[in-house]
C-alpha cells in the first residue's frame, strides 16, 4: 500500500517531538547569550570624575557680635550745677570735645585767694633765704618759709585743677551713645554726664573649638559678613590661652576697621578664621552621601571599579563648591548613582563631563 504526501508529512513531525522529547531540552533555561545580558542588566551604572587634590586655606566658619572698641561713662570730678549741655546724644565727637559745663560759683574768687597768698609766701621765702645767708636766719627757719611757700602754691594749683574740671570734655573721639545729664542737674563727684562710645575699630569675638584653636594664629586676616550684608576684613588680635569653663571654648578677638561708622556695636557678624593650608578636593554638594552608620563623606571607585566610602573633612567652603580633606592625593570621584551603590560593590563607570574638576572655575 503506497502513503499519501499528506500522510507522510504528518508522520515527519511525529518523529521530530519524539526526538526532541528524548533529548531532555524541556524546562531548561534560556541560552548563555541571554544569561549574559540579564548579568550586564543587574549591574550598576555610575558616573565619575578623576579628581587630585590641591592646596587651599582651611578656614573655619563661626558666629559672634561686635563690640565698641572701648565704651565709658564719662563722671564728673568735681562737684557743681549744671549750665552748658552742648554735645547732644548720638553725637559724634573729636577728643576735646565740650559735653557739658558746669557752674564756677566760688572757683574764681578761691583762686585769687589762694594767689595771693603765693605771692605773699614766695616774699617771704625770698626774704628767708636772704638771712639765711648772711647767717641771719636759721635753716630751720628757711625750711619753715619753703614748706609755705610750696602749701600755698600747691593751693593755686588744686584750685586752677577745680576749674578746669568745670568742663567735662571727650577723653577720646566717639559717639556719645547717652547723656544723661541736663541744663539745671546738680552732679556731685563721679556724677555720670555721658557714655563715649569708640567704634573705630570695632571688635568681634567668637568661640574657637580646642580641636582648632592651636591654628588660629595673632595676625591672621579674618573676613566678615554683618546680617545686613556688608562685608569687611579684621585682623585677629588676641586668642584666650584659657578656655571658658562652661563651653570649652576659646574666645578669639577679631579688629575690624570702622572708619565709616557704618557697623554698629552689637551686630551678629559672620567671621571666617583662616587655619593654614591643606590638601583638598572641590566636590559638589551633590556628590555628598551617607555611610551606613550615618557619616557624612563622598564614593570613590578604584581601577577595579569597587565602591568605597570616604568620610567628609570639610576645609572650606566657598562660591565654587565644598573643598573636603582626608582623602587620598588622586580619586576616581563618583558623582552621578552614589546613592544607589553599597561599599565593596562592583560598578560599571562612565565618565561625568558635566561634573569634571576642570569645567570649573578654580580659585
Amino acid at each position: 500500500m503506497r502513503f499519501k504526501t499528506p500522510h507522510l508529512a504528518a508522520a515527519g513531525i511525529v518523529a521530530v517531538c519524539v526526538v526532541w522529547i528524548g533529548s531532555g531540552l524541556i524546562g531548561k533555561s534560556a541560552a548563555p547569550p541571554a544569561a549574559t545580558g540579564s548579568k550586564a542588566a543587574n549591574t550598576a551604572r555610575v558616573g565619575v570624575v578623576e579628581s587630585t587634590a590641591r592646596p587651599v586655606t582651611a578656614e573655619i566658619v563661626l558666629t559672634g557680635t561686635t563690640r565698641a572698641h572701648r565704651s565709658v561713662v564719662i563722671r564728673a570730678e568735681t562737684k557743681g550745677r549744671v549750665i552748658e549741655v552742648p554735645a547732644e546724644r548720638g553725637a559724634r565727637l573729636h577728643a576735646g570735645d565740650l559735653i557739658a559745663r558746669l557752674a564756677m560759683d566760688d572757683r574764681a574768687a578761691r583762686l585769687t585767694q589762694a594767689s595771693s597768698l603765693l605771692a605773699q609766701r614766695e616774699i617771704e621765702f625770698t626774704a628767708a633765704t636772704k638771712l639765711s645767708d648772711k647767717a641771719f636766719a636759721s635753716r630751720v627757719q628757711l625750711a619753715t618759709s619753703k614748706a609755705a611757700r610750696d602749701t600755698a602754691a600747691a593751693e593755686v594749683a588744686a584750685v586752677r585743677l577745680d576749674i578746669k574740671r568745670t568742663e567735662i570734655r571727650a577723653p577720646f573721639a566717639g559717639i556719645l551713645n547717652d547723656r544723661p545729664a541736663e541744663v539745671g542737674d546738680y552732679l556731685a563727684v563721679e556724677g555720670a554726664v555721658g557714655t563715649l562710645v569708640d567704634l573705630d575699630p570695632l571688635k568681634v569675638t567668637v568661640q574657637v573649638s580646642e580641636n582648632a584653636v592651636a591654628r588660629v594664629a595673632r595676625g591672621a586676616v579674618a573676613t566678615l559678613t554683618l546680617t545686613d550684608g556688608q562685608k569687611r576684613e579684621g585682623v585677629v588680635t588676641f586668642v584666650a590661652s584659657s578656655a571658658t569653663a562652661a563651653t570649652r571654648t576659646f574666645a578669639v578677638e577679631i579688629e575690624v576697621p570702622n572708619p565709616d561708622l557704618a557697623i554698629a556695636d552689637g551686630m551678629t557678624a559672620e567671621a571666617r578664621l583662616p587655619l593654614g593650608q591643606t590638601m583638598a578636593h572641590r566636590v559638589s554638594p551633590a556628590v555628598l552621601t551617607l555611610s551606613e552608620d550615618g557619616r557624612v563623606g563622598v564614593k570613590t571607585v578604584d581601577a577595579n571599579n569597587v565602591v568605597s566610602f570616604h568620610p567628609a573633612d570639610l576645609v572650606r567652603e566657598d562660591e565654587h563648591g565644598l573643598w573636603i580633606g582626608g582623602l587620598p592625593a588622586t580619586i576616581r570621584l563618583i558623582t552621578v548613582g552614589q546613592d544607589f551603590v553599597s561599599t565593596g560593590q562592583t560598578v560599571e563607570s562612565h565618565p561625568d563631563t558635566l561634573l569634571a574638576p576642570d569645567s570649573q572655575a578654580s580659585r
